[in-house]
């Protein structure tokens, strides 16, 4: 078993491989305190994302359904998306819900960041918790999104999400409510 404290790796170079409105990649060539060479190491640097869990005023869950073409399935979460530029995430979030949704919330609880992947991503992702949420008129999709929403009770929400970060928001949020004496 190694002591040796891990240090940051010294960038000696990097130079952009991709970057257009869907992805910015990144080719440093670092080395480390030992003198190693690692070089080309990637890295993704996408703009932050949220993840709101909303909450009607009855208490179901707002979960939406869509196609995601990188694991190539259809499946349930919690509304996310990225943080526009000189937009704050908790604007983000509020964005995201009225245009995913067609929901507003009464409430907006900011439950923290975490990193979407520190191994090859730059960004966070921003967890929010939205209680007493209504419908309050149309969404607003992108063209390339096709997206069913559905309510069902918090409980059932969470064993169905297959998403990491929507399993951590669904487990910050039940924390939350649980504080409240409403979970």
């Amino acid at each position: 078993m190694s002591n040796h404290t891990p240090t940051p790796w010294t960038v000696i170079g990097s130079r952009t491989v991709v970057s257009d409105r869907w992805i910015h990649l990144r080719a440093d060539d670092c080395r480390d305190d030992r003198g190693h060479e690692i070089a080309p190491y990637y890295v993704l640097e996408p703009a932050d994302w949220i993840s709101v869990l909303a909450i009607t005023t009855d208490g179901d869950a707002v979960i939406v359904e869509e196609y995601r073409h990188g694991a190539g399935v259809v499946a349930l979460g919690t509304i996310g998306g990225a943080v526009e530029e000189g937009e704050s995430a908790l604007a983000a979030a509020r964005r995201e819900l009225r245009e995913e949704t067609g929901y507003a919330a009464g409430e907006l609880i900011d439950l923290g960041a975490t990193w979407a992947n520190f191994g090859n991503h730059s960004n966070r992702v921003h967890h929010f918790l939205a209680t007493g949420c209504v419908p309050t008129g149309e969404r607003s999709l992108d063209d390339s999104e096709a997206i069913a929403v559905h309510l069902m009770p918090l409980e059932a929400a969470g064993p169905q999400l297959e998403q990491s970060y929507h399993l951590l928001t669904w487990y910050l949020a039940r924390d939350v409510l649980a504080r409240r004496g409403r979970a």
